[in-house]
């Protein structure tokens, strides 16, 4: 027998199959049971008794030829038919384990790409998106699950394709919300982000205070919105922000000026307003440097003008914000709400104006100005 393996083209022994390298293997990755080791010296030492061999004292049948089968060509016979039976077996053996390894080989494979279409489809399946679904069939055309893959897709655009048609005309934040977290690979992500930044931009500037402000920039800052209204959102918040130490005393008497100037203002009481104006004002509303009295007489005339015209100032004084200069001078910021109307009540309430005073040392005010509702300066 050949002392190369057959698989491999390494030394063997002649007894063995296989050498020890691929006889572990197959055993190990391939489960196939080998035989047992051949041992040809022993088998060869046993006497065969041959069916049909006459004794060496029987007589011999003369063939037509007339050659004498003599004792030593009756045993070379017999030899090398032994010799042509062991290797009949070998070579069957090897040729069963070599069918049955390429068996377990094609068989393994194919269990193993089950497996793997198996787990990317439970991926896909707990993704539950179209991305994912589309990623299974692109990795296997002709899957198992391609007709399901496809149906559920279908139903997620369709599902999605409707849920944006509700948002067309929702006002509700929430929703917006969780049609990004819900389709966040949607073809109408961009448009639901902008509606989105919209919608809580127009949040924090009806509440016009610096912490709304601020949580609209967090949303900005994190991704959630594109930020179409940042930097407004910042100037005001930067105008809001109380940075200023706050002491309780002071600030509640510059929240009593305030209070009292545009209660005064609204109510249209010009011998009370003029307890709040500095004899003179640098600044009043669009009008440059004036005395008081000649503000109280340029309000009255347009009271005049106008008789039926009312406007009422809503200061948010929870949301004052104020610093005091070295010179102990006092800056106010706060936001407004306006209403307009007439004799039968407000028909028109208008928020996000942002109210900017300055007092001096004895709290009269001297300056005053307003930051208008953003889009009014355009």
């Amino acid at each position: 027998m050949s002392s190369l393996c057959p698989l491999c083209g390494k030394n063997k022994s002649e007894e063995a199959l296989f050498c020890d390298e691929c006889e572990k293997k197959i055993r190990n990755e391939y489960e196939v049971k080998m035989p047992g080791r051949l041992n040809f010296a022993e088998n060869a030492s046993q006497p065969v008794a041959e069916k049909g061999v006459a004794s060496s004292e029987e007589e011999v049948p003369i063939l037509d030829n007339e050659v004498d089968l003599n004792i030593d060509n009756a045993d070379s016979f017999s030899r090398k038919h032994k010799h042509g039976k062991r290797k009949g077996v070998v070579f069957g053996c090897v040729f069963a384990i070599g069918v049955s390894v390429a068996f377990s080989f094609v068989y393994k494979q194919y269990a193993e790409q089950q497996t793997r279409e198996q787990l990317v489809w439970q991926e896909a399946a707990s993704a539950h998106t179209v991305n994912a679904y589309l990623a299974y069939m692109n990795a296997y055309p002709n899957g198992k699950y391609v007709a399901e893959a496809e149906a559920k897709m279908k139903a997620l655009k369709d599902r999605e394709a409707a849920a944006w048609e509700n948002l067309k005309t929702s006002e509700n934040i929430t929703e917006f919300q969780d049609f990004l977290q819900q389709y966040p690979e949607s073809p109408y992500r961009s448009l639901v982000s902008n509606r989105l930044d919209s919608l809580m931009w127009i949040d924090a500037y009806t509440a016009n205070t610096a912490q709304r402000y601020s949580e609209y920039m967090v949303a900005v800052e994190s991704g959630e919105l594109p930020g179409n209204y940042y930097h407004e959102a910042q100037k005001r918040f930067e105008m809001l922000f109380q940075s200023y130490p706050v002491s309780t005393e002071e600030s509640d008497k510059i929240k009593a000026v305030i209070e009292g100037f545009y209660g005064a203002l609204s109510d249209e009481d010009y011998n009370k307003l003029a307890e709040y104006l500095a004899p003179k004002v640098y600044r009043f509303f669009n009008k440059g440097t004036d005395s008081r009295d000649n503000i109280l007489k340029g309000l009255q005339l347009a009271k005049a003008k106008n008789p039926d015209s009312a406007v009422r100032f809503i200061p948010n004084l929870d949301a004052l914000q104020y610093e005091k200069t070295p010179d102990d001078r006092v800056r106010v910021n706060v936001p407004l709400v306006k209403q307009y109307g007439g004799e039968e009540g407000p028909t028109r309430t208008v928020s996000g104006y942002i109210g900017h005073i300055e007092m001096d040392s004895e709290m009269y005010i001297f300056g005053i100005y307003e930051t208008k509702p953003y889009g009014a300066e355009r």
